[in-house]
């Protein structure tokens, strides 16, 4: 009966890649350092390289902590490493440390310094109506929160389009657009990132395309989740610690972060964590009251767990 072959330290340098998507380079010391961190001796058995590359991908996939200088405030935006332990992407911690190497361009504020007050007649800020939200039950506790917490400063995020010339996601929308090709709109926007990774709506559309595609593909979904993770944890970097001031959706450069927030809080209510998935939505509300996504029809029933599937409305 045939043996199976035996990995190698290169073998596995070359499978951690596959499973990451790190460049191999990058990962000659994690995987070097196999012996002395699990206690095994070179060349693996197949079974031995499962469970290194399981705790491997564990270790890169493990969250940054949140940017706290201060105690949490009574309410305020809660980082993705305070909803969960794990980035889907074996990539997105390895992203995140090289944007923060090379410098953070903070949110600055917006509409010159003014604040969201939403008890002013300006409008702005989102009015409770008497009729239920679509999940049955009316459920206007953040509005209450947002109100209570009064006057807060209007922030913009740094431009979500890095770089000269015309931003990377309006070429592969007209790319798809013209060609009608997913995969080659897939392929311009996965480009665009590898070129430059602060590139966030290019991210939060790979997560649309691939949460489009679950309908027919359900590990399609994961991938998403992925995307979309990676959006909002790239966004996060701009923002200042115990951060609770408002991103406004008329402030263009904050549409892309909120476009990969509600993403990514369908999505996980999609794959069944509906407490992920209302703590995002919670986020989204908090950030927008004006709310120009419809959170507020959906956090009702993710906090109350319902399904996705008996949610038409939740798309």
């Amino acid at each position: 009966m045939a043996t199976a072959a035996l990995v190698s330290e290169d073998d596995l340098r070359t499978m951690l890649a596959e499973r990451s998507g790190l460049e191999r380079d990058s990962l000659w010391y994690p995987v070097h350092n196999v012996p002395r961190a699990f206690g095994m001796a070179w060349p693996l058995t197949p079974e031995q390289a499962e469970d290194v590359l399981s705790g491997l991908l564990d270790r890169l996939r493990r969250v940054l902590p949140p940017p706290r200088e201060e105690e949490h405030p009574a309410k305020g935006y809660r980082y993705l490493s305070e909803i969960t332990n794990r980035y889907q992407r074996g990539d997105t911690r390895h992203i995140l440390e090289r944007i923060h190497a090379r410098g953070i361009t903070p949110a600055r504020p917006a509409f010159d310094g003014e604040h969201y007050d939403p008890r002013s007649e300006r409008g702005w800020g989102a009015r409770p109506s008497t009729a239920p939200d679509h999940g049955g039950t009316p459920n206007w506790s953040w509005w209450r929160e947002v109100r209570a917490a009064g006057p807060r400063p209007l922030y913009r995020m740094p431009d979500p389009y890095a770089g000269e010339g015309e931003p990377p996601v309006d070429r592969a929308l007209d790319l798809r657009e013209h060609t009608g090709d997913d995969a080659a709109y897939r392929a311009a926007l996965r480009e665009a990132v590898r070129e430059d990774p602060r590139q966030i709506d290019c991210w939060a559309h790979l997560g649309s395309e691939a949460f489009e595609r679950a309908d027919s593909d359900e590990s399609a979904l994961t991938e998403a989740l992925g995307y979309y993770q990676t959006a909002v944890a790239v966004a996060e970097l701009s923002l200042p610690p115990a951060f609770t001031g408002v991103l406004a959706w008329e402030e263009l450069d904050n549409r892309p972060f909120h476009r990969a927030l509600h993403g990514l809080g369908l999505t996980w209510w999609r794959l069944g964590d509906t407490t992920a998935a209302a703590a995002v939505f919670c986020n989204s509300l908090w950030t927008n009251p004006d709310d120009n996504q419809g959170a507020r029809y959906l956090i009702g029933a993710a906090k109350s767990g319902v399904p996705w599937h008996q949610t038409e409305w939740s798309r």
